[in-house]
């Protein structure tokens, strides 16, 4: 029988779960809650080849203790949102029926990086399959199942993200994790300083809301809040019963 997870991150290449989400995911699995990483391609146009990038993931993910990890092989550089693919996604998704997804933004200009065509399509693929999941004739393998909320990873400093999860213990295994893929980052050249270019940008993010490291994420929804004041003060010290001296 397959595992329940509750955060599910897919990601086009080896690496990309773990420089957009591992911190968070390390930081959910620390509260309890269980994490996965599922990759869509073998990453065999970067650096290495699929049999070294695979092992560089699974020693990612023992860093991240996630609970499950699959490297798909829908083509590097060639990903793309099509029907059958949804099927496929739909399928893994159904298979391990998570709660809330992660994924590339997909709404980015195109370019190297967070604009690799294969993020934005692993953003796309990820979201209309996720939306199909549900659908009783919808011809993935499974039972039907609802994602309760997509969150989108790989902002671009022009997005301002919908919300920030403070990551100050966290950041420096996620960076741990992200150096395990040594076939891309072990070497003399700009691609080897990403692990510790995570720290500056995590630095900027935490500094948006008042911590040392954040990790950003953007949902498309508008969320409903029954109780505004709940939401923004139930953490305040002191709110509730300053509150209560006013109304005497």
């Amino acid at each position: 029988m397959n595992k329940q997870i509750n955060i599910l991150s897919f990601g086009a290449h080896p690496d990309d779960c773990e420089i957009g989400s591992g911190a968070f995911l390390l930081k959910m699995k620390k509260k309890g809650y269980s994490t996965g990483m599922i990759t869509l391609t073998e990453g065999d146009m970067g650096r290495g080849n699929p049999e070294i990038r695979k092992k560089e993931t699974l020693d990612a993910a023992r860093v991240l203790k996630v609970d499950i990890v699959e490297i798909g092989n829908m083509g590097d550089c060639c990903l793309e949102d099509n029907p059958e693919n949804r099927v496929i996604v739909a399928s893994l998704i159904r298979k391990y029926r998570p709660e809330i997804i992660l994924a590339p933004y997909w709404g980015i200009e195109p370019g190297r990086g967070r604009g690799h065509a294969d993020h934005i399509a692993c953003g796309h693929l990820v979201t209309h399959a996720a939306n199909f999941t549900h659908l009783d004739k919808y011809p993935a393998e499974g039972k039907p199942h609802t994602v309760r909320r997509i969150l989108y990873y790989f902002l671009s400093p022009y997005n301002k993200p919908s919300f920030i999860v403070p990551v100050d213990d966290e950041l420096e295994d996620a960076e741990k994790a992200i150096r395990q893929h040594q076939s891309q980052f072990g070497t003399q050249d700009s691609h080897s300083k990403l692990p510790s270019r995570l720290e500056s940008i995590g630095r900027y993010y935490g500094t948006m809301i008042g911590t040392k490291y954040g990790q950003p994420f953007m949902i498309n929804e508008t969320i409903p809040l029954e109780d505004p004041y709940q939401f923004f003060c139930k953490n305040t010290k002191g709110s509730s019963k300053s509150g209560k001296k006013k109304a005497r």
